[in-house]
């Protein structure tokens, strides 16, 4: 079954839009020779403003098929578990008496894991982005806001936004599965109205 949640990928493709086009534009402010740019990407290959505007349609498009994987493109098993962990078996080793716990050994099925990635971290980099811009504003208005700018300097390279993506997306992953879960017992439901019976 497919999902379908094609708003979830225009709200998440249009923040991510934005965010991406605030950045561009307290750039622009903050440093219009681009001195202090510290995409780490921007540093080793691109060299101006046409560099960096590239780099941000490419990422801007990598993220668009992401977040399209995430919210739409991706198919749901279709089981008939209402236990967590055999239903977490099945869709990753498509059989649910094989739990492992804490996912430490290679699944058969690695759809389930891309979705969830790519749902997670469609979520997060919004978010993640917008820390960046926030920082941005805080230089070029002068705000001064030791503790912001202490978690920020210690941080290599100052890349908050790396650190909130991965923390993010790692919490959003449980988020994922306990949606799909609960589509998944819904499906079920679904069926038994269907069908008029028990399905076992």
């Amino acid at each position: 079954m497919k999902t379908n949640n094609k708003e979830g990928f225009f709200y998440s493709c249009f923040a991510y839009l934005v965010v991406t086009v605030l950045d561009l534009y307290f750039t622009y402010l903050g440093t219009p020779n681009l001195a202090l740019e510290g995409n780490p990407l921007y540093n080793v290959v691109f060299f101006d403003w046409g560099g960096l505007i590239t780099l941000n349609l490419i990422t801007f498009a990598i993220y668009v098929l992401i977040s399209y994987y995430g919210f739409v493109g991706y198919k749901r098993p279709v089981t008939k578990e209402t236990d967590l962990k055999r239903y977490l078996s099945y869709i990753s080793f498509g059989d649910p008496n094989k739990y492992v716990a804490m996912m430490w050994k290679a699944p058969k099925y690695w759809a389930p894991q891309i979705a969830c990635l790519c749902w997670s971290v469609a979520i997060i980099l919004p978010f993640a982005r917008l820390f960046i811009v926030i920082l941005w504003f805080f230089l070029i208005m002068k705000i001064d806001d030791n503790l912001f700018y202490t978690i920020v300097a210690s941080i290599p390279m100052g890349r908050i936004d790396v650190v909130i993506a991965i923390l993010g997306a790692w919490g959003l992953s449980f988020v994922w599965i306990a949606k799909e879960f609960k589509e998944n017992l819904k499906s079920i439901e679904h069926r038994k109205k269907k069908e008029g019976k028990v399905i076992d």
